[in-house]
């Protein structure tokens, strides 16, 4: 099974380190990217060049357990494919909302009662799959005058928005 992912154009991103693990098979290349992600800081990206069949599957479920992203699947390598993840979160966060599988206006009004909750100067990170949420979470931040300090969007559409409070 594959997932269904969007189509993207390469994004302009240099990764930090770029690992290689084509031909190693399962569980192989999740030891492997453990061990190398440990010498990441926060916010650096990796790319993971793999021909591991499951590999994308392998890896949304690891990123997911372990806070990281994959960012973008390159599927034009002449060999394996190059899963470029972003190692944790771009801001400190104190809260984290995950909204995901809920429509929009949910996202905002999450953030909204997570933002009562923590101090001024402080930042969450809202996770969001509505379409609609990018420009829903700016719209609102900007009407409450909080900032929003950037987003990423993964390659299956799930958006991580950081807002300072």
């Amino acid at each position: 099974m594959t997932a269904n992912t969007k189509t993207h154009a390469m994004p302009a991103m240099k990764p930090q380190i770029t690992l290689d693990l084509n031909g190693l098979a399962s569980p192989g290349p999740l030891p492997s990217l453990r061990r190398t992600m440990r010498t990441l800081e926060e916010g650096q990206v990796l790319l993971l060049i793999s021909d591991y069949p499951s590999m994308e599957n392998d890896l949304y479920v690891w990123a997911k357990q372990t806070n990281n992203q994959l960012l973008f699947i390159d599927r034009t390598r002449p060999k394996g494919f190059g899963f470029y993840i972003l190692k944790g979160d771009l801001w400190p966060v104190e809260r984290s909302v995950d909204v995901t599988g809920h429509p929009c206006p949910t996202p905002v009004l999450e953030a909204n009662k997570v933002m009562t909750q923590i101090k001024t100067d402080q930042n969450i990170k809202l996770i969001s799959d509505c379409q609609a949420s990018p420009s829903e979470v700016s719209t609102w931040a900007n009407s409450t005058g909080h900032k929003l300090l950037g987003m990423t969007e993964d390659s299956r559409g799930v958006y991580r928005y950081y807002i300072k409070k």
